[in-house]
């Protein structure tokens, strides 16, 4: 692993990427967790995809485990930090990153020795995907995959990527398959091929891997733009000329951060230049939501895509054209290509891919990933190296949800009988507690330990007839609660609490809501919310430099952000310690041009000493973001906050515990509250 990577540098270009011998299984497969019958079967399942791939002609490689990650975060932006592991470089500053994927390190490979030829490769071994905080899935296992590269005829690359992979499936016994393809061609060139605005074509292509803000963006494009107020006073600004520009700017605070004053004028005329734009018909956005609903067979679909496409006098024929090549080459292969299920909007959420798309499940077994999948990617190289795009399309399949899918309930010789096993558990979670502060008892509380929380927190306990009281020195960490046997108290700090939770080193616990969304996933399959508290009331928010006067709403910083990169060469900078809360929240507004500064302390300070452009914090009234001249968002408000009381779920509480933590819940008036 770590340890045994000889060198994880890019290969020198002049280097061809090794290759190993035919159906060996020695790709490095992570095997540790494997034992007796199951190891020999993952071994063998691995020893048969390898012979199936060699005797195709696809050269076995071992790209590195480690690579820069700059590669991964310039490609997939600030998503990829939560789902990689990233570790510092040396002593260049430079950060590495344990592979989440084959295909990007073997696209580099390939690129080093240069981009301008056709190979085929095949691997594998493990990848390494960081999990939430408290999830259970792994964060290692298993690939093996292929990769066709510089192939000049595209259809018979598809048609063989597919065939493999279901031949490969069908080796391992996996049984029926469930097939569905896509093409997120057709729907790059009808965007082309309609008339509308440079910006607005370009705006929609950039969120084509993102259905729900696509979506917003066509229902917004069919009403006449008004601009906010914010905007129409910039523009007025604008038009009186650069004095009058910069004294308004001015207005919202102070000058700071990197982002320049020429930047917001750019952005400004855009504004400007967009409310001159004509609103998208209705007959417009009616296409594209026809187009992106087809479902059915291959061949159906492509013939009423072409009917649609005549009807509405819109020319998508190259890409039709391919699409029938496909289903051609896919027939010549043994497939039957035009019954193949199609789906016009699948892979949308796969900003990896840009053409050609499938995927592979197991029918009856939702629990378990896909188990396999994979499609074109020749846009990809381009930003990996290559002076063009270069065609290239691959697929992976996974070995051991292949297993699971073989399992039934009486396997009785090590075999999972679900997927996925892992190799390593996920992570614990962080910050927890000394075991020294916490007490023994039937059922054990956590309660803020210092200042106004814990105040408020032991008033709230005195209104219902229960006197906490801290025992021995100011600096212990134990309390009692007088009249309530079998109680113990712990005082841990507000973000002590939910990893002690989440770890079932408590059963209760008083902490802010936005500490347990933020360090513990899917908290509500382990913990009940019994009750808010009524203080601590507190919103997450999204803030901005004040005289930033063009960005108004998260869109507006999308647009920002996207601008920012081009203009200065590296992503805008998010400030924040709410990690997981801001990924989420940018996700679902469709923001990815971004990268977060880990901020533990003094956020708000991040856009004037220039180590941030914009922030993710905790705001009770906005003074300290105004004294700071920061703008909350108009829809930036990510998360309201109090503190409130958790309870682990009845079924993760020892019996012990359940009785005494039901009449506490009793003797406090809170019905059902553990759920």
């Amino acid at each position: 692993m770590i340890g045994e990577a000889r060198d994880n540098r890019l290969p020198e270009p002049a280097n061809e990427p090794e290759a190993g011998a035919s159906g060996s299984t020695g790709y490095g497969r992570a095997g540790r967790a494997w034992q007796g019958a199951a190891l020999a079967e993952i071994d063998a399942l691995l020893a048969t995809l390898g012979r199936l791939h060699h005797e195709a002609g696809y050269r076995e490689v071992s790209p590195p485990e480690l690579f820069p990650a700059e590669v991964m975060l310039s490609l997939y932006g600030e998503d990829v930090r939560g789902r990689a592991f990233l570790f510092p470089g040396g002593g260049s500053g430079e950060e590495l990153c344990l592979r989440p994927d084959f295909t990007v390190p073997v696209a580099i490979m390939h690129g080093a020795a240069g981009w301008q030829r056709a190979a085929k490769y095949a691997y594998q071994g493990p990848v390494f995907r960081r999990q939430p905080q408290g999830s259970s899935r792994p964060i290692e296992y298993l690939q093996a995959g292929i990769e066709n590269i510089g192939a000049a005829d595209r259809a018979a690359a598809e048609a063989q990527i597919l065939a493999l992979t279901l031949n490969g499936l069908e080796a391992l016994g996996a049984g029926p398959v469930d097939v569905v393809t896509g093409d997120l061609g057709i729907v790059f060139a009808l965007l082309e091929a309609l008339d509308m605005p440079v910006g607005r074509r370009a705006l929609l292509r950039r969120h084509v891997w993102r259905p729900t803000r696509f979506a917003r963006l066509v229902e917004a494009a069919q009403t006449a733009a008004q601009a906010r107020p914010a905007h129409t006073a910039l523009l007025t600004a604008l038009d009186a000329g650069e004095t009058a520009l910069e004294s308004h700017l001015a207005e919202g605070g102070e000058i700071l951060g990197v982002r320049g004053v020429a930047e917001v004028a750019a952005r400004a005329a855009a504004l400007a230049a967009a409310a001159d734009e004509p609103p998208m018909s209705s007959e417009q956005a009616a296409l594209i939501d026809a187009v992106l609903g087809l479902q059915g067979e291959a061949g159906d679909v492509l013939a009423s895509i072409r009917t649609i496409a005549a009807e509405a006098g819109v020319d998508i024929g190259r890409a039709l054209d391919a699409f029938e090549r496909r289903l051609d080459a896919f027939n010549r292969a043994g497939l039957d290509g035009e019954a193949l299920r199609f789906d016009a909007s699948f892979g949308r959420t796969l900003e990896y891919y840009d053409g050609f798309v499938f995927e592979l499940t197991a029918p009856g077994r939702p629990e378990l990933p896909s188990l396999a999948g994979g499609g074109r990617y020749d846009s990809l190289t381009a930003r990996l190296g290559a002076q063009r795009a270069i065609p290239a399309v691959g697929a992976i399949i996974r070995p051991e949800a292949v297993l699971a899918a073989r399992a039934d309930e009486t396997d009785d010789h090590g075999a999972p009988e679900a997927f996925p096993r892992p190799f390593a558990t996920a992570l614990p979670a962080a910050g927890l507690p000394p075991a020294s502060a916490i007490p023994g008892g039937d059922v054990v509380m956590a309660l803020p330990s210092k200042g106004r929380l814990q105040e408020a927190t032991i008033d709230w306990f005195a209104a219902r007839g229960i006197t906490i009281r801290r025992t021995g020195g100011g600096r212990e960490y134990a309390a009692e609660a007088e009249g309530v046997p079998g109680l113990g108290v712990a005082m841990l700090s507000a973000g002590e609490i939910p990893a002690a939770l989440e770890a079932g080193l408590v059963h209760l616990g008083i902490t802010g809501l936005d500490l347990v969304e933020e360090r513990i996933a899917a908290w509500q399959s382990r913990l009940s919310l019994a009750a808010p508290m009524g203080f601590g009331h507190a919103d997450l928010v999204v803030a901005v430099p004040g005289w930033w006067r063009d960005v108004a709403t998260m869109a507006d910083l999308d647009d920002a952000a996207e601008r920012f990169r081009a203009r200065h060469g590296h992503a805008l900078r998010i400030a924040t310690k709410y990690h997981n809360l801001t990924r989420q929240f940018f996700r679902a507004n469709g923001v990815a041009d971004y990268r977060i500064v880990d901020s533990q302390g003094a956020t708000e300070a991040a856009p004037k000493n220039q180590s941030a452009e914009a922030l993710v914090d905790i705001t009770t009234t906005g003074e300290t973001l105004r004294a700071n001249h920061l703008r909350q968002l108009d829809d930036g408000v990510i998360l309201r906050s109090e503190a409130c009381l958790f309870a682990a779920r009845k079924d993760r509480l020892p019996s012990a515990a359940k009785s005494a933590a039901a009449q506490l819940m009793d003797r406090l008036g809170i019905r059902e509250a553990l759920g």
